[in-house]
């Protein structure tokens, strides 16, 4: 069961370590921007060259255009957005539940950024259990094959104090 429920304020392309706070967050961004003007591809990215950033890590696999698959959280990643590992969402998925309608606005939002290329920031709340709440920033960076089309999504997320 997760710590927290998050809330997504507002999300926008990032393109400079120096607009983030979250250390995990600047260092992810560097490393991607490092290999501009192109975008790294999956194999690029090997955790041992990154292992501070393992608590705050996420991947997702792009299994087509509209079906996003939950690959990987690290243990800060993982409080927040619950054990959901294996998960595949989807834009056309149910919406009956709150949880359904969110994991259909995330589907539709992995979607844009596989077709955008650039990096996303995200800042929103993080709701405790005892009712009080949190700021947050993640960030989330598309990966890509040999032909350049987007097959994961690698990303970090800090609660800010």
């Amino acid at each position: 069961m997760s710590n927290y429920n998050y809330e997504v304020l507002d999300y926008y392309p990032i393109g400079c370590e120096d607009d983030l706070e979250g250390e995990s967050n600047r260092a992810l961004l560097k490393w991607w921007l490092s290999f501009a003007p192109g975008v790294p591809q999956k194999a690029d990215f090997d955790i041992i060259d990154h292992i501070t950033l393992a608590p705050d890590i996420f991947l997702v696999e792009r299994k087509s255009n509209t079906a996003f698959k939950f690959k990987l959280h690290g243990e800060t990643a993982n409080n927040i957005f619950d054990d959901s590992t294996g998960k595949i969402i989807r834009t056309d998925g149910p919406q009956d539940t709150e949880q359904e309608c969110e994991e259909v606005r995330l589907a539709h939002y992995y979607k844009e950024l596989s077709e955008s290329n650039v990096c996303m920031k995200n800042v929103g709340n993080l709701f405790l259990t005892d009712k009080q709440y949190k700021k947050f920033e993640s960030i989330d960076c598309p990966l890509v094959d040999q032909d350049g089309n987007v097959t994961h999504i690698i990303g970090t997320i800090t609660a800010l104090s």
